[in-house]
């Protein structure tokens, strides 16, 4: 953390124009690693319920329409800040930890949908992930996200419970991101693009099923974690015939989605995923067997 690195210079993003490209310079000023992680920190700018600015979508970057503010990204702020706070001096230290507190308090204010937590407020004010949602009415980010960022206790296991009693398909082994599926009533982003059930609209996104194997562990249910490492484990789509003539992809390496739309149920996506095989190989071997380096 003490050392120095120069910073990329570039030029902003026009008002009302979603990307820029240009090859940035690199300046001669240079400052630690250590302030280039505190700058980071704080660029996180909050909404009118302090909650993260959405921008052009968090982590679903197909959500590139809904503006507004992300419940999802203010847990993954107060986690980060968490995270990184040990690393700091005394002062930063007190800053992270009182931000955190701060967006926590947003998230149980603004956040809390009565049986999980909401997924984002749209520009408009529109809360997405709600039971009042005709499409994503749960979002299983928001509920992984609640246990692994430390909220109340008793809705984030609330909020898991009805994750997997909406999201998790036993049948054909899959957890899926969202549900309902973007069908043409909510205009999110580029996740309309996709068809229901497919991807991020309403398939199994395997990165974010990894979390949810991580938050299963983490709330004391490690039952149910292992039934969902088993469901993502692809040599499980393949034991028969059948089943293989379903999944379409290779048995021994993880794919980045599985299909839910009712035409290819179960049917893999994207093949060799490495982003999602690390995140599950990582939280089997640590948070599951409970090795630690």
């Amino acid at each position: 953390l003490e050392e120095t690195v120069p910073w990329l210079l570039g030029q902003s993003v026009p008002e009302g124009q979603a990307d820029l490209y240009f090859t940035p310079e690199v300046t001669p000023q240079q400052d630690s690693l250590y302030v280039h992680c505190l700058r980071a920190l704080s660029s996180v700018r909050l909404g009118p319920r302090g909650l993260p600015l959405m921008g052009g979508g968090d982590w679903n970057d197909g959500m590139n329409r809904v503006g507004g503010e992300s419940v999802w990204l203010a847990m993954f702020y107060a986690a980060a800040l968490d995270a990184f706070a040990p690393l700091a001096t005394a002062d930063d230290r007190a800053e992270m930890a009182a931000m955190a507190a701060q967006v926590r308090s947003a998230i149980e204010a603004c956040g809390w949908d009565g049986g999980w937590y909401l997924r984002a407020y749209a520009e408009g004010g529109l809360a997405l992930g709600s039971q009042r949602s005709p499409e994503c009415r749960i979002d299983s980010l928001s509920q992984s996200w609640a246990v692994l960022s430390g909220l109340d206790t008793g809705r984030a296991r609330q909020g898991l419970s009805s994750a997997w009693q909406q999201l998790y398909d036993p049948q054909h082994g899959l957890m899926k991101l969202l549900w309902p599926p973007f069908d043409g009533q909510t205009d999110a982003g580029y996740i309309g693009g996709y068809l229901p059930g497919i991807r991020e609209n309403g398939g199994q996104y395997t990165h974010a099923a990894a979390w949810m194997v991580w938050a299963l562990a983490k709330a004391g249910q490690p039952e149910l974690a292992w039934d969902l490492v088993r469901a993502l484990n692809p040599i499980h789509h393949a034991l028969s015939r059948p089943a293989a003539d379903i999944y379409r992809l290779e048995p021994y390496a993880l794919a980045a989605d599985v299909y839910a739309n009712p035409q290819q149920e179960g049917r893999g996506g994207w093949s060799f995923y490495t982003g999602s095989a690390a995140w599950l190989w990582a939280i089997v071997l640590e948070k599951l067997l409970g090795f630690e380096k």
